[in-house]
């Protein structure tokens, strides 16, 4: 009889605690239910998305490349355009179009000494500045691809200057097939030659004497003919890609000369290479250029980069000029760069040579450390220097 009390008292005892157990789960799964209610209530308050659309995204991705103008040649890594930042919307439509936003940039500053002997002797230090803002939005359209790229800029060297703001790229694009791509804007001449020193190298406070536009007060020691405004037409596939473009050849303002231009190119994995050439007109005089470049990519070892070209510069005559790049990876952060430019300017009697190198260190995708030296000589027969040009300079350059 004693046995059977305790028997059942351990019953009611254990029956007990399986009621009170399942009255705290009960609690504690309500208390979940109203929190996970709380939560779809707050996200319902206010749209993630605009109206229409039913997903954002907000991810580090590769950055695009503009059908028609974005072909890189670069050997090796420099500003680190491949990177940014994507902004995608997709809409709730079945098959409609999709959106993406993207954002990258850099701010650079440059400690440099110059020593030439212009003026009877010069001895310079300063520290030069830079900030890049690159913006590119595209639309999957019923026709096509359609995008807008634009780039700001700030310059800054030193205390004697101000700096100072601009546009140094704007470019529209529309995808009219998967193979044909119309753009225009204001962008580099069709006619440049990406390889060798002026397409390859990273040259962040060295070749100073290859042109960024057509000036008749300078000498261009590269094969650059310099950015323009343009409109371009453009065909690509697998990779042979070729173009032509009607240039604005106006480079000191108001005359409204024009010009054309057109490359084909390749583009390998081992071998690249490109054939440019644009003839253009400038206040009655004609000038044109034919440029050809090689790029030789043997692994992440090294690369090689060369350029050649000949033309005809208005108030300049005659010119031939060639140049190499080789660039050596020490390690996985760290990097050489070594290049040599020739031109000849046969009516000006001029013959200028340059030679640069640089050393670079890239703990991290988002940072360069850098030592660079640049000499040219050469540059007295033009500018009136007494002596050679030497530029010795530190880099540092953030990306975004």
């Amino acid at each position: 009889m004693k046995t059977m009390k305790v028997a059942l008292l351990a019953t009611a005892a254990l029956a007990a605690v399986s009621v009170s157990a399942r009255a705290d789960d009960t609690a504690a799964i309500k208390a979940q239910l109203e929190a996970l209610n709380a939560r779809i209530a707050q996200l319902e308050a206010g749209p993630a998305v605009p109206v229409g659309y039913s997903l954002l995204t907000v991810s580090e991705g590769q950055a695009t490349k503009v059908p028609g103008l974005d072909v890189s040649n670069r050997t090796l890594p420099g500003y680190g355009d491949d990177k940014a930042t994507i902004i995608g919307i997709l809409p709730t439509a079945d098959a409609p179009a999709s959106t993406t936003i993207e954002w990258s940039g850099y701010v650079r500053a440059i400690l440099a000494h110059t020593d030439y002997g212009y003026d009877d002797g010069d001895n310079d230090t300063n520290i030069w500045s830079r900030a890049q803002l690159k913006v590119t939005g595209k639309t999957d359209t019923a026709v096509g691809e359609v995008g807008a790229r634009i780039q700001l800029r700030a310059d800054g060297h030193g205390v004697d200057s101000d700096p100072h703001f601009f546009g140094n790229e704007y470019w529209g694009w529309w995808a009219m097939t998967p193979e044909i791509t119309f753009g225009g804007g204001y962008s580099g001449s069709l006619g440049n030659v990406g390889y060798g020193v002026d397409g390859a190298c990273s040259c962040y406070g060295t070749d100073w004497f290859t042109a960024e536009q057509r000036d008749e007060d300078n000498i261009n020691v590269g094969t650059n003919p310099g950015d323009t405004t343009q409109l371009r037409l453009s065909w690509a596939s697998g990779p042979i890609s070729a173009a032509i473009a009607l240039e604005d050849s106006d480079y000191d303002g108001g005359s409204g000369d024009m010009g054309v231009a057109g490359e084909i190119k390749y583009a390998g994995d081992t071998i690249s290479g490109e054939v440019s050439a644009i003839g253009y007109e400038h206040e009655g005089d004609d000038g044109y250029q034919i440029g050809a470049g090689l790029g030789f990519a043997l692994g992440d070892m090294a690369n090689i980069s060369a350029a050649a070209a000949i033309g005809d510069e208005p108030s300049k005559g005659d010119y031939w000029n060639a140049s190499v790049l080789v660039g050596v990876g020490l390690t996985d952060s760290a990097r050489i760069e070594i290049g040599a430019s020739y031109v000849d300017y046969d009516d000006l009697s001029v013959e200028v040579f340059e030679a640069l190198a640089g050393i670079y260190y890239e703990p991290v995708s988002q940072l360069t450390l850098g030592l660079e030296v640049d000499y040219a000589d050469g540059l007295q027969d033009f500018y009136g220097f007494d002596d050679e040009f030497l530029t010795f300079d530190f880099v540092a350059l953030w990306r975004f």
